[in-house]
């Protein structure tokens, strides 16, 4: 009877654990940036570069279409042929090319209204910038904001890369699956505020929503925005 009680006590905790592991993945998924570095394909200084434009000159950034999963379970954009753990996904066009989601002004309300717990990803946040800075000491931290007005849609809160590794000329491509809204909770960090301490909001349609990407490396900053709007 002992013997019994404890084979299904082990059982269970294997379960609870599963689930739990499977809650981990979903939230660190939902969580995770994605960044690419790629060398400058020509001789640069080591030193850092004063540009126009600063040490950190943004490139593009924008929403894009939201990508599918490749066998590994990664992302398969952004992608380039010999950059990143997705390359593979890339391997069909040539070196120096770059594949990105469509980025759109106007997205479905249905499909980004995170509202309910059962709501997933619409799209995702992409920004790149050529890194002047030859700062290889600082850490890279970034974050991802959105608002509709006032209120908060999502915030990631400062994320943390590790040590700046991008050499002096490196580009860098930045991105993250999202959606806006509660994910049916309440109070500070639910839903897509989940570690940033602030409390979402659900959007409205036809109303713009500003993202910020702000990203940082020792003194140096790029904050930038841009629009989209739920119809």
């Amino acid at each position: 009877m002992k013997l019994r009680s404890l084979t299904i006590a082990v059982n269970l905790s294997i379960v609870f654990f599963t689930f739990l592991s499977q809650q981990a993945l979903a939230q660190e998924d939902r969580s995770s940036f994605r960044m690419q570095i790629t060398r400058p394909n020509h001789p640069v200084e080591s030193q850092p570069l004063n540009t126009a434009d600063g040490v950190m000159v943004p490139l593009f950034y924008g929403f894009s279409v939201l990508p599918p999963t490749d066998g590994s379970g990664l992302d398969e954009w952004p992608c380039q042929p010999t950059s990143g753990s997705n390359s593979a996904d890339c391997s069909s066009i040539a070196d120096g090319g770059l594949v990105v989601g469509i980025p759109y002004y106007t997205w479905s309300y249905a499909d980004c209204d995170a509202s309910s717990s059962t709501s997933t990803n619409c799209g995702q946040v992409l920004w790149s910038y050529e890194d002047d800075t030859g700062d290889n000491t600082d850490d890279l931290v970034v974050s991802v904001v959105a608002k509709q007005g006032t209120a908060f849609l999502l915030d990631t809160g400062s994320t943390n890369l590790g040590v700046n590794s991008a050499a002096v000329g490196s580009t860098v491509v930045l991105s993250k699956d999202v959606a806006f809204g509660t994910l049916g909770a309440t109070g500070k960090n639910n839903g897509y505020c989940a570690g940033s301490k602030r409390t979402c909001s659900n959007p409205l349609p036809s109303a713009p929503i500003t993202i910020t990407v702000n990203t940082t490396i020792g003194r140096y900053k790029l904050i930038k925005s841009f629009k989209i709007v739920l119809e």
